[in-house]
């Protein structure tokens, strides 16, 4: 589902270019959850950036459900994530504007068409925000605005499920039922996942442990 080959990626202009990231191999099974490790600045981010197609390695491929992403144009890659991949950014990523249930179903407007009829609100029940689907972000707290992103992500029952860091600035509560939706609906849908974090024990939950420096 996901295979990553001799890929090289930098930042900065190309006099000043800093590398960030080296991959020589990193193949993710259809259906496989795995767990990436790494310290911080390693590139476990930007994996998940070229991923889901929000960047272009400056050398090799990246091949995600059948597609090198990094053959296609930006519109395509736009095109390819909304159809295939869901992202619980780091930061969420919420609009103000918006409620919970809006914000969930604006993910499905990303491929063009409107949610299922009730599986935003199934979504939001299913993470525990059922008497929140009306709620603007700033009246919820930290852990429910991760779980109103992380139905977002899941909307559109994506073959790929990327998550950053999707504890990290949850208590341990809310920590545990994000991480549990992540693997139980990853496990009902047959969903690929892969998860960047830096939390030991939530590595563990996973099928696999790829460390990022064992990868170069």
């Amino acid at each position: 589902m996901i295979r990553l080959r001799d890929v090289q990626k930098s930042f900065g202009a190309a006099e000043n270019a800093a590398p960030v990231l080296s991959v020589r191999s990193l193949v993710v099974a259809r259906g496989e959850r795995v767990a990436l490790m790494g310290e911080s600045g390693s590139g476990k981010t930007t994996i998940l950036n070229l991923v889901g197609g929000l960047l272009t390695p400056d050398a090799g491929s990246v091949e995600v459900a059948g597609s090198d992403l990094a053959t296609l144009s930006e519109a395509a890659r736009d095109r390819f994530r909304a159809r295939h991949v869901g992202y619980l950014f780091q930061t969420f990523h919420l609009l103000d504007g918006w409620t919970a249930r809006e914000n969930v179903e604006l993910g499905a407007s990303f491929t063009g068409r409107r949610a299922e009829a009730g599986r935003a609100e199934a979504l939001l029940r299913e993470v525990g925000l059922g008497e929140r689907l009306g709620h603007w972000p700033r009246q919820l707290s930290v852990g429910q605005q991760a779980r109103v992103a992380l139905a977002r992500a899941l909307i559109n029952k994506p073959e790929v499920l990327l998550a950053d860091e999707p504890t990290g600035a949850l208590d341990h509560a809310n920590g545990a039922t994000v991480l549990r939706t992540i693997l139980d609906s990853a496990r009902v849908a047959g969903s690929t996942v892969l998860c960047a974090t830096h939390d030991p024990e939530v590595a563990a939950a996973f099928d696999r442990v790829v460390r990022v420096e064992d990868l170069r």
